[in-house]
């Protein structure tokens, strides 16, 4: 396993991150070969056998678990759960397994044209790393889709893209909680059938 491993905290190639895939069995699977440097396909991961999945670099690990949806920002984990009717619906630590995973980079171009030269050069960069997962669930009798997406600008604030539907009204907060205990709740009210957004800065 690499994720957890304080020594894997660098990218083998010169992009700033790498996604990581952690396996049961102590094996992973990285975006480039940490020896032979060789790209891997996303596609490839065997989502049965994960057990974590983030990236790593510039000296830091960021994942989340798969066993129950809570993410690990270098030395704090976020767990996140939402209050309707008096009740709690926890979306993460649950005995489900997370492994329905997402992860993209923004990237943007810049072009320096030359009309005295047959063709212009263009600079790609890679703008913010994104990973996280997205799961359905039943909770009270509430039908939920839940996504989650951690995303790593390279010169802004993280921030958690939190992301709700639910097939009833409700009425309700949006309960996170940093290292197990309450850190912040925000109004959420979502309408039926309708997706809720917030991008949530980390902190």
């Amino acid at each position: 396993m690499i994720l957890g491993n304080k020594q894997y905290n660098r990218s083998p190639v010169p992009q700033a991150y790498i996604w990581v895939a952690d396996y049961d069995d102590n094996t992973a699977l990285t975006e480039y070969d940490l020896q032979t440097k060789k790209s891997n396909d996303f596609y490839s991961i065997d989502k049965d056998k994960l057990v974590s999945f983030g990236i790593i670099g510039q000296g830091s690990q960021l994942y989340y678990n798969v066993a129950n949806g809570v993410f690990h920002i270098n030395q704090d984990r976020f767990s996140i759960s939402y209050i309707a009717n008096d009740d709690e619906l926890p979306l993460t630590g649950r005995a489900f397994l997370y492994n329905d995973i997402i992860q993209f980079k923004n990237g943007s171009s810049e072009a320096n044209l030359n009309t005295r030269v047959k063709e212009g050069k263009f600079k790609n960069s890679i703008d913010c790393f994104n990973f996280g997962y997205k799961k359905t669930m039943n909770l009270n009798d509430v039908n939920i889709n839940y996504q989650s997406i951690f995303s790593l600008p390279v010169n802004d604030i993280p921030y958690l893209q939190i992301k709700i539907t639910s097939d009833q009204d409700l009425s309700g907060q949006l309960v996170i909680r940093k290292n197990g205990i309450v850190f912040e709740k925000i109004d959420a009210p979502l309408k039926a059938n309708h997706a809720g957004l917030i991008n949530w800065e980390l902190k």
